[in-house]
């Protein structure tokens, strides 16, 4: 990996910006939609994004001064993706109680398209990225697929 520090820094920015988003999504669905907090798949995807992206951040800090990067770099990625797509899970529910279903489908669409966009650019870059790219893509897709769609269907 070049110029970890750097990574490092642009990462923790990240993840600040979106632990705020969770943070004050969580608030707002307290104040405006508490009923939303009753089925319990919606309440535990509302919280576990802030622990979520601490630890990323928290891992992502060690990236920039350890001279061993791969574990921290491993966890800062996959704790990002969860607490990322549980976050958007969040957001299309809403969308989906306030908007319709229809709505919420395609907001999750769009979010599955625009992933394999950036996966797709990203292979091109860098052809041995191809197989870091399908995991993360897969498990994104599967942990929306599962607990955002399925729970805006009515499954859950």
């Amino acid at each position: 990996m070049r110029n970890l520090p750097s990574k490092a820094s642009s990462r923790i920015a990240l993840n600040t910006s979106l632990l705020t988003v969770a943070i004050g999504i969580f608030f707002l669905t307290i104040n405006l939609r508490e009923e939303v907090l009753l089925q319990k798949i919606v309440a535990i995807q509302l919280v576990l994004p802030i622990p979520l992206f601490l630890t990323s951040t928290l891992a992502y800090s060690k990236i920039g001064y350890r001279m061993q990067i791969e574990k921290w770099d491993t966890l800062g990625w996959m704790t990002f993706i969860l607490g990322y797509a549980f976050l958007l899970n969040v957001i299309g529910i809403l969308i989906g109680y306030i908007s319709g279903i229809v709505v919420a489908m395609i907001f999750f669409a769009c979010s599955w398209i625009l992933a394999v966009i950036y996966s797709l650019v990203d292979i091109t870059y860098n052809k041995s990225a191809i197989k870091e790219r399908l995991c993360k893509d897969i498990l994104f897709i599967s942990i929306q697929f599962v607990f955002g769609v399925l729970v805006v269907l009515g499954f859950f």
